[in-house]
């Protein structure tokens, strides 16, 4: 894989400048800036590529008149402003920029990336309402990968999926893999959790991560959690927050509405890339030879499931389910929106069964459920009928 992997997000971000502004979150190295650089070679004129890594850079966003502005937007035809997370008060600077841009004859077209949610970085949301398009983007899908390669390859290399993530320079060289995957959770995973949230490196931290690790597809309990660190519970709730917002984790809810035994407030964690988790662990075996590998194919299967309902934007909520008795039924995902529902139990063989038990089909009775395994999985990845 050599060549430029197109993006399910493109023709959004594309139509959403000029003038309001098109921003991508994602985490490093998941292919924004790569992405936005192909883009941006597709429109006439010069584009400003601004790294706010940079202190140098960042700091000419620092805006003191309209003329300011007007004369930053003269720039260039299309601008990126990159890593804006680290810019302080972002979100009045990019309300600034769309609403000199909107009385333009001719605006320029203004691409924001960051790394984190960038309601970390001074409210961005508030100050920057109506005025900016903010799409995620989130490591490989199986339906990016296919649409350059073919369904074929993915099928072939589902278990190095899972062992190797779907980071761009993980899918490029599954050799490589391992050196690429463990210096980027040294050098960087952790970059702007530490930067936008002001804690400094804590080995409790980054121990609550190698626990979570640990932990995939397992219900946590705060508490415990703190226990085993000998931290308490809001931190570790911030901590796990802090972890979500910046792309590292997914918290998934229990599902709770018809039935009195139901779990109401339970929560499982998955990581949004399994190379990094694995990573984290120091384990990159061979899919037949791992423990956890049902515990990854399910981690895999609700990234993937994420990573859909964010490109379709069709508002579904994943949910896992199950009850409290002393042999509890469970379910381990719910897609829901309105009052539609669906559900999956993620196994490695053909032959498993779902065992959901009578209560839940008679309280949901419309609820279909699916095994999903590695081999009939595809059509849920984003296969089509004509693919």
């Amino acid at each position: 894989m050599t060549d430029f992997v197109r993006r399910e997000i493109e023709s959004a971000i594309a139509n959403a400048t000029p003038p309001a502004a098109a921003v991508i979150i994602g985490p490093r190295r998941c292919g924004k800036t790569t992405f936005l650089r192909n883009l941006a070679a597709s429109y006439d004129g010069e584009t400003r590529w601004l790294n706010c890594d940079l202190p140098a850079v960042s700091a000419r966003l620092n805006f003191e008149t309209e003329n300011d502005v007007d004369a930053f937007l003269r720039l260039a035809p299309t601008i990126v402003i990159d890593e804006a997370q680290r810019v302080p008060n972002i979100g009045l600077i990019l309300k600034m920029l769309v609403d000199r841009n909107e009385l333009r004859e001719r605006p320029s077209r203004i691409f924001v990336t960051g790394s984190s949610s960038l309601d970390l970085a001074d409210g961005i949301k508030e100050s920057a309402v109506g005025r900016i398009a903010e799409r995620r983007m989130w490591p490989f899908s199986m339906k990016e990968i296919a649409g350059h390669r073919s369904w074929g390859f993915v099928e072939d290399n589902l278990s190095n999926f899972m062992i190797y993530g779907t980071y761009p320079a993980a899918v490029k060289d599954f050799e490589g893999a391992i050196d690429t995957l463990t210096d980027y959770v040294d050098g960087i995973l952790f970059k702007d959790v530490f930067k936008l949230a002001d804690i400094r490196r804590s080995s409790r931290f980054v121990d609550l991560v190698s626990l979570l690790a640990c932990r995939i597809g397992s219900e946590v309990s705060l508490e415990s959690l703190g226990n085993d660190l000998g931290i308490n519970r809001l931190t570790v709730e911030r901590y796990i927050d802090l972890l979500e917002r910046c792309a590292i984790i997914k918290v998934v809810p229990s599902y709770s509405k018809n039935l009195g035994n139901e779990l109401k407030k339970g929560r499982k964690i998955y990581f949004t890339d399994l190379g990094i988790r694995n990573a984290l662990i120091g384990d990159f075996s061979p899919l037949s030879e791992r423990p956890d590998a049902g515990q990854l194919w399910e981690n895999f299967f609700f990234m993937e499931r994420v990573k859909i309902h964010d490109t379709l934007r069709d508002r579904k909520r994943i949910f896992f389910w199950r009850t409290k008795t002393n042999k509890p039924n469970k379910l381990d995902f719910i897609e829901v929106r309105n009052r539609e529902m669906e559900a999956f139990e993620c196994k490695l063989s053909e032959k498993a069964k779902a065992k959901p038990g009578k209560a839940f089909l008679s309280a949901y009775p419309e609820c279909r459920i699916q095994v999903v395994t590695p081999s009939n999985a595809l059509p849920l990845l984003g296969m089509t009928d004509d693919e």
